[in-house]
């Protein structure tokens, strides 16, 4: 809708991974490299941990695209995985055709397969989302895939991604010793206001526009809103230029950013708006997201619904401008 308007030949801010707009930041960077010599130079299992929305699934997806690596991604979508679950879920991706009554009948397929499949790439590299619903079990299984040599070579790389709580399963003492070998282990946090302002910018030369459109006021606007999520920052940027085409503007400014921030704050539930208005309370947040609170509940929990309302928001932007 905007894109002639600001002169750019791709929407710059879309939430799904687009490895056209990657922006390596210097934490990025650092954890991307520490990423890429975990599954190249060191044994064990990889790990990358991050909040929803700090961008995990483009930077294990740089990963996969290295040069000799077939990679194999897998959502742990369902209930927790027990048994023999992360086999045939692995079996089924990878087009094993049947159903394995022990781990030693898959291991032994397995085995044949990698051999006849993937014999001519570097690494195969399993990249395991959402690994925080993973149980003890399942993560034993998974060190077992891991640790499986031929001729004195690993036959698979194990990249597990997921949400913060992640940490707590990965410790020694909570899964009982089920990853004894780690090669690496990666923490990606949100942005701070520099690299917002960088990754904006980024985004918008991707996408074809070598001019600024945010000033400085919006993207400490933005900054303050999105609390340095990229995904958050992605919704907030995209519904301002939507604002901004439709009211002609050439240059988005902060009292853009605010004014969108009225509308983005009632679908985003979010904590603090520019004007200073009240937010929802957390006990609401959560029944709203229908899920009562526990014990633990912190501000990760919230961002899960956060951000899941988001794509929400973000869809309903066009609507919102043609009925203002």
């Amino acid at each position: 809708m905007y894109l002639d308007h600001f002169r750019m030949k791709k929407e710059p801010f879309g939430i799904a991974p687009d490895p056209e707009f990657l922006w390596l930041g210097h934490q990025q960077a650092r954890v991307f490299e520490d990423l890429r010599a975990g599954v190249f130079d060191r044994d064990g299992v990889v790990i990358l941990t991050g909040d929803i929305g700090t961008g995990k699934t483009a930077l294990v997806k740089r990963v996969g695209s290295q040069d000799g690596v077939a990679p194999v991604y897998i959502t742990v979508s369902g209930p927790e995985m027990n048994g023999l679950d992360v086999y045939h879920v692995l079996a089924a991706e990878l087009h094993m055709n049947r159903r394995f009554e022990s781990r030693e009948a898959f291991i032994a397929d397995f085995m044949r397969m990698l051999a006849r499949k993937y014999g001519g790439y570097r690494k195969v590299v399993l990249i395991i989302d959402e690994a925080q619903r993973l149980t003890r079990e399942a993560l034993k299984d998974l060190a077992v895939l891991a640790g499986l040599q031929s001729s004195g070579k690993r036959l698979l790389k194990v990249l597990l991604v997921g949400q913060l709580d992640f940490d707590d399963l990965a410790a020694p003492e909570i899964n009982g010793g089920a990853l004894a070998k780690i090669a690496a282990r990666c923490l990606l946090e949100p942005l701070a206001e520099a690299d917002t302002q960088a990754y904006i910018a980024h985004r918008l030369k991707a996408a074809g526009r070598d001019q600024p459109l945010f000033d400085d006021d919006a993207v400490q606007t933005i900054h303050a809103l999105s609390k340095g999520y990229p995904r958050l920052i992605n919704i907030i940027c995209d519904h301002a230029l939507l604002y901004g085409y439709s009211a002609n503007l050439a240059l988005i400014g902060g009292g853009v950013i605010r004014e969108c921030s009225r509308d983005l704050s009632v679908a985003l539930d979010l904590e603090d708006t520019p004007d200073g208005r009240s937010s929802p309370s957390m006990a609401a947040i959560e029944a709203n997201a229908g899920a009562a609170p526990t014990a633990g509940s912190s501000a990760r929990s919230w961002r899960s619904w956060l951000y899941l309302a988001g794509a929400v928001a973000t869809a309903g932007a066009a609507l919102y401008l043609i009925t203002r």
